[in-house]
């Protein structure tokens, strides 16, 4: 699991991030972001490119978002 938390960056940096390491993701592997709100824009990029993602918020300036290329990887979020 790649850890990537953008909870001090100003937008675009935290979406710059994210795509550049999903870019690189191998097929199994799992980013799991930290964000201070929901990157809509991203997920529109992520599902475009056959991606999947699960957001959790966990409170009102705190996301997790688990992102992955396969299909078969449970995305799923320890404190649910």
């Amino acid at each position: 699991m790649i850890l990537l938390d953008t909870r001090e960056f100003d937008h675009p940096l935290p979406l710059e991030m994210a795509v550049e390491h999903f870019k690189d993701l191998s097929e199994d592997a799992i980013i799991h972001m930290i964000h201070r709100r929901e990157p809509l824009p991203l997920f529109e990029i992520i599902s475009k490119n056959g991606g999947r993602y699960l957001s959790i918020r966990e409170d009102e300036n705190l996301w997790h978002i688990y992102i992955t290329r396969s299909q078969n990887v449970k995305l799923e979020h320890p404190y649910v």
